[in-house]
């Protein structure tokens, strides 16, 4: 949950302002200008790595190596496996990759990552998590140096897919996707992205395929907010901050993967690995981790902190599925289409509370908070009252509010119930609006 109409997670308050995933606690909730923008749960920001990435034994791309068999009879011509020329692929694969910059919240907290270009008109396929609590996004494209606009067409948030569509783009050199069925442990691999999210040409990473289906339980970078992700393939390769939504290619410079998170090899629960969503780095502004306010933010960095030993990546067959029903509109259980819907208030679990003297029994979403002059506040929704319903339907927890919502699109109207104070109930029509990404 990542806005209004979500619950606050690891606030240790029990409750939830209207930023990105992990919003703010409310300190005052009338006190709006203390308000301070949340960092994403999911990046986590390491310090910009300077140097050559180890590529001094490297030939060029995709050439073979022919062995010589010394049998009797003869010699036998032996074709050996592709050589990966990490300048030469990075050169290729480029153009066809977009840096994503977004704003968090309503406080002006950035975050950046990666994106990579599926068609010449501007979609664009990135993680979930990079674009999550966006109110507002970026692209500046690598191919032609352009900054676009972007809007989401869609999101997976279980698989950690998005889709964004970049506004007014035509003739983008678009990224050649290869086979990720085809993949095997060993292959040579290079990851690509806006690494510690300084922007300008893509760093890269070179390493292996150590392992396929991996299952991990990602977490922010404080080990909370933990979600499951499987059918990985897991790489040697250092990935870092903000390579998030960046491609993972082979020797041909074919992108078999969407890097997605980092390890250093620790178990997580139900023994699955334990991992750090990697979004976007170099945040500026309100962020936790912001430049100038976090303690690994690039130019403020722990230099001591060291870069994860393992990188996971969606691969491109699962990623691409996702993306196609996106971009044909079919919604699901897990698929959103369109901008994230927006009722304007925060909410928290009642229990999670311990609600105050006088203040609503019922089981439901408790009011934290309310948008000055936003729909809620102007259908008489107050801090303290407690959403039980929603178009008829029960609301029981923040979870549900926000499950019922987001089967809505901004400019929907819903019918929303709820207990005041007093006992009273209420109910009123409340338009939907825009929010930000959930």
């Amino acid at each position: 949950m990542n806005e209004f109409d979500a619950r606050q997670q690891g606030s240790g308050h029990g409750q939830q302002g209207w930023g990105p995933n992990g919003p703010a606690p409310w300190q005052h909730a009338q006190q709006w200008p203390s308000y301070q923008a949340p960092q994403p749960r999911r990046r986590k920001r390491l310090p910009a790595m300077i140097g050559v990435l180890g590529l001094a034994t490297v030939t060029v791309v995709g050439s073979l190596a022919w062995g010589i068999d010394q049998r009797a009879g003869g010699s036998v011509s032996r074709l050996a496996a592709p050589v990966l020329n990490p300048t030469a692929v990075a050169a290729e694969v480029s153009p066809g990759l977009v840096d994503v910059n977004t704003v968090l919240g309503f406080e002006g907290a950035q975050a950046a990552g990666t994106g990579i270009v599926l068609t010449s008109d501007g979609e664009v396929l990135t993680n979930h998590h990079v674009v999550q609590g966006a109110t507002r996004i970026t692209v500046t494209d690598i191919g032609n140096g352009r900054t676009y606009q972007a809007g989401v067409v869609g999101y997976d948030s279980t698989h950690d897919i998005a889709v964004l569509k970049l506004k007014d783009a035509s003739g983008l050199t678009t990224a050649k996707t290869g086979d990720s069925s085809t993949v095997k442990v060993g292959d040579q691999v290079l990851g690509i992205g806006n690494a510690g999210g300084v922007g300008g040409t893509p760093s890269s990473a070179p390493g292996k395929v150590t392992a396929l289906n991996q299952s991990i339980t990602a977490t922010d970078d404080s080990g909370a907010n933990p979600e499951q992700l499987s059918g990985l393939i897991q790489v040697d390769a250092n990935i870092q901050a903000g390579d998030s939504g960046g491609p993972l290619v082979n020797t041909s410079g074919q992108v078999i993967g969407v890097d997605t998170a980092g390890s250093a090899g620790s178990t997580g629960p139900g023994g699955s690995a334990g991992a750090t969503r990697f979004g976007g780095s170099g945040g500026v502004g309100g962020g936790a981790t912001g430049q100038g306010q976090g303690a690994t933010g690039p130019g403020q960095g722990n230099s001591a902190q060291a870069a994860p030993t393992e990188g996971y990546a969606i691969p491109i067959n699962e990623a691409l599925t996702i993306a196609d029903q996106i971009e044909a509109g079919n919604a699901s259980s897990t698929i959103h289409i369109g901008e994230s819907p927006m009722l304007g208030v925060s909410v928290a679990d009642s229990g999670a509370m311990g609600l105050p003297q006088g203040t609503a029994g019922a089981s439901g979403a408790v009011v934290t908070g309310v948008l000055p002059g936003g729909r809620a506040d102007e259908a008489g929704l107050r801090a303290g009252d407690v959403i039980v319903g929603v178009d008829g339907r029960t609301v029981g927890s923040p979870d549900a509010l926000s499950a019922l919502l987001d089967q809505h699109r901004p400019g929907d109207k819903v019918t929303v119930t709820w207990i005041d104070q007093a006992q009273q109930q209420h109910t009123a029509t409340v338009q939907l609006v825009t929010g930000p990404v959930r």
